[in-house]
């Protein structure tokens, strides 16, 4: 089974009114050679696929609710109203193509171009007008292609199946308690940022929380659905006398010629690239029992590098950074790509010099990092903290999670925590009012900070500039508050940390900003409902406690 992820290019309906004159499907190395391996550059050939009527007239449902989007060429940009007269053609097409049958077969034109990209092409059936890619939305949908003997199959699953109800993303229970604003703001973070820590009192579910992330991007029906151990989930547990990434990463060994031990982290590196639309997460368990400067060294510098580019291939939009093992022709670099890779294609592409595959972070592969502060454990350096999203999880309800038909895993998510915005410039240009809107929250907090070693710089502010982006994504009825709430926590706080004479007056004048800027503008509570709090309130008021003690952290 080869997941395709659709992003902006291979969809017909889009968010925003992007120029695109696409008409065919781009396809990944992986998903041709499941399809037609021994075709060679410059050939073609007719394919067929087995297609599912369900999948599509729920597509249509979806769309529809998921309305306005916007239909485009390379030259106009059409917008799309909810009225389902405007999809009528399309509901024809599936009724006429698959009659009364649950399958048909979906006949299409498959070309391996000369210059590498591959495509399905004339994907409109000439009888009943039908055509897959008109029930594909960008960054909401997906292709599933699976092969049985000699049919192959192309499910259609949506990830967001309502952008409206957020369903999928906005409404997740975890052992029966309701973690929905709280799971939330770990699936925005992920999505702007890899790289996530997760901090608070032993036993409070922060490991669990990361399995039950990867398990949720698992549907029904899927081999891994149910797994508590999926392929798209490894822990490691961090040892107290790592001082150096070789454990972790690898090294090179020359006891008998030059070869590379593999560390788990490049072996789940190299599974995530396997499957770039299956997000996959690596738990580093109790992080900070050894200096994660020193043992995750390569993965802190590399993680900055994150570009939006062109595959080369698909024409797809990805995020890549530099290589995390640079290329070498040594026999060290060859030993290391002949273990984490199988097939003869893929180690060639890896060893070839010149315009060659590279060992980069991809960017499905969340690492989170457990976190414990007690005298056991390291401090974080603000290396670290600029570099990771920092989430506090300390509160405990002790009656939550004793039902025992209670839902215990996260509902399902699919792949729309897979960003597609490394920097605050891939954002800004289509979100410009919401992104102003925060940028005159971070000159007021940046007006506090100033003279202090506390001040935020450009990835502070890209980071907040892409995470209100990716809430309004993942939640539609996202209010700016909500934002600046949650990142004033992760971001700005976390670095804050010293004795009175250094905090006391940043503090008090944070308390200030959050109270006009935060909680003035909480909603009231709801007839028998809890009023929601700041959380970055809340947490400044325990900073400024601890202050008694003559020091103050962000950490409890």
């Amino acid at each position: 089974m080869i997941i395709k992820r659709i992003h902006s290019q291979d969809a017909h309906y889009k968010f925003s009114p992007k120029k695109s004159g696409e008409t065919s499907l781009n396809l990944s190395n992986d998903i041709f050679q499941l399809i037609a391996p021994e075709l060679s550059r410059g050939d073609e050939k007719s394919v067929s696929f087995t297609l599912f009527r369900s999948d599509y007239l729920k597509a249509l449902s979806v769309i529809i609710n998921q309305s306005p989007l916007y239909v485009t060429s390379s030259t106009t940009a059409t917008e799309v109203t909810s009225d389902p007269n405007v999809f009528i053609k399309d509901f024809q097409s599936i009724c006429t193509f698959f009659g009364s049958n649950e399958r048909n077969t979906y006949t299409v034109n498959l070309l391996y171009r000369s210059d590498g990209r591959i495509y399905l092409n004339s994907l409109e059936d000439k009888n009943s007008k039908f055509n897959i890619r008109h029930f594909l939305v960008e960054e909401s949908s997906s292709l599933v292609f699976e092969k049985n003997g000699s049919d192959i199959s192309i499910r259609l699953r949506f990830d967001l199946l309502d952008k409206n109800n957020n369903k999928g993303a906005d409404h997740i229970n975890i052992e029966g308690n309701d973690f929905t604003s709280n799971m939330l703001s770990y699936l925005t973070a992920l999505r702007t940022k890899p790289f996530m820590l997760l901090a608070g009192i032993s036993g409070t579910g922060k490991s669990r929380i990361v399995r039950e992330m990867a398990k949720a991007c698992w549907k029904e029906g899927d081999p891994e659905y149910g797994n508590n151990n999926p392929r798209n989930f490894r822990m490691v547990q961090v040892k107290p006398n790592w001082h150096d990434s070789s454990e972790l990463i690898g090294y090179v060994s020359r006891l008998s010629g030059e070869k590379f031990v593999v560390g788990p982290f490049l072996r789940f590196l190299a599974a995530a690239l396997k499957e770039p639309d299956v997000p996959y997460f690596l738990c580093l368990d109790e992080m900070n029992l050894a200096p994660v400067e020193q043992y995750f060294a390569e993965y802190l510098s590399v993680i900055e590098s994150r570009k939006v580019n062109e595959d080369p291939v698909s024409g797809q939009t990805i995020i890549e950074t530099d290589p995390i093992i640079p290329y070498e022709n040594t026999d060290a670099y060859g030993s290391l790509i002949d273990q984490l890779f199988d097939t003869p294609e893929e180690r060639k592409a890896y060893k070839t010099e010149k315009d060659g595959k590279r060992l980069t972070i991809p960017q499905n592969l969340f690492v989170v990092g457990t976190v414990n502060m007690d005298e056991t454990t390291f401090s974080f350096s603000r290396k670290v903290l600029d570099r990771a999203m920092t989430i506090e999880m300390n509160e405990v309800d002790l009656h939550g999670g004793l039902k025992k038909d209670a839902e215990s895993e996260i509902v399902y998510i699919g792949n729309c925590i897979i960003g597609d915005a490394a920097e605050g410039c891939d954002v800004y240009a289509e979100n410009k009012d919401l992104c102003d809107q925060v940028l005159a929250y971070l000159e007021k907090v940046n007006a506090i900070l100033e003279r202090t070693p506390f001040k935020i710089a450009y990835r502070t502010r890209n980071e907040f500039l892409m995470y209100a982006v990716n809430r309004k994504i993942l939640a539609p009825d996202s209010q700016l508050w909500q934002t600046l709430d949650e990142m004033t926590s992760m971001k700005i706080l976390s670095r804050i940390e010293g004795d009175e004479e250094r905090t006391k007056k940043v503090l008090e004048e944070l308390k200030t900003l959050v109270k006009t800027e935060i909680e003035d503008h909480i909603p009231p509570a709801e007839e028998g409902k809890t009023a929601p709090e700041s959380i970055s309130a809340k947490k400044i008021v325990e900073m400024l406690g601890k202050l008694g003690s003559g020091f103050t952290s962000y950490w409890t």
